[in-house]
């Protein structure tokens, strides 16, 4: 694994501790167990398209057409199982709407934070 991706999904695995743990104390159980699912559904994406990068890296001889349909491919299927993860969470595990796309929205927002914080620490290095 990158280590770009290894320090996104401790990002956002933190964020699921401690935004469940402060949920858990402050509103109830239901939501903090609500958070924690929507933010380990952001998890599983990372995780998913961190193997689908490595798939791509064990294949230097591909060419761009295979790249570029691979990514797209990569894309649709990582959507589809977040609709498939919310779903199951709301209808079957009949978690708490709110809570669950804030989890999902908090642990998607670790995507734009992590390229930032990666960006200041090699401007404080050099």
């Amino acid at each position: 694994m990158r280590s770009e991706y290894a320090r996104l999904l401790s990002l956002q695995s933190i964020i699921v501790v401690i935004g469940a743990a402060i949920l858990f104390m402050v509103a109830s159980p239901p939501a903090a167990k609500s958070f924690a699912y929507g933010s380990i559904v952001a998890v599983i994406g990372t995780l998913f398209l961190s193997w689908r990068l490595g798939q791509v890296s064990k294949r230097p001889d591909a060419g761009a057409e295979w790249v570029i349909r691979h990514a797209y491919k990569t894309a649709i299927e990582r959507f589809v199982w977040a609709i498939f993860l919310l779903m199951l969470g709301f209808k079957l595990l009949e978690l708490t709407p709110l809570w669950l796309l804030a989890g999902f929205v908090v642990g998607q927002a670790a995507w734009l934070f992590v390229p930032v914080w990666m960006r200041l620490r090699t401007q404080n290095d050099n």
